[in-house]
């Protein structure tokens, strides 16, 4: 028995592929491609697995952003100050006092 579909779903912008969607794993980010029938899916897959590379390039760098360096060092100023110091710690940081 075989299947016959005479009316295909209507995508918002064409009836190519409708995008792609690949949970996060091994530490890297969700990758979310939308397409809504622009794009074939030979260009969906393309653009899936530059992203992929890009996430594996970034995770092999290994750096850690300043920003974040920051942040780390606030909190952990904020976690070392005494019991009802802190929220005043954290405004005077913020502040640029510290």
């Amino acid at each position: 028995m075989e299947l016959i579909f005479k009316n295909k779903p209507t995508l918002p912008y064409g009836h190519n592929d409708r995008g792609k969607f690949i949970p996060a794993e091994k530490g890297r980010r969700a990758i979310f491609v939308p397409s809504f029938g622009v794009l074939e899916k030979e260009e969906v897959e393309y653009l899936t697995e530059a992203a992929q590379e890009q996430e594996d390039t970034r995770l092999r760098k290994g750096r850690v952003s300043r920003q974040k360096e920051q942040l780390e060092q606030v909190t952990e100023a904020v976690r070392h100050a005494p019991n009802g110091r802190r929220a005043e710690l954290a405004r005077k940081i913020a502040q640029g006092g510290e």
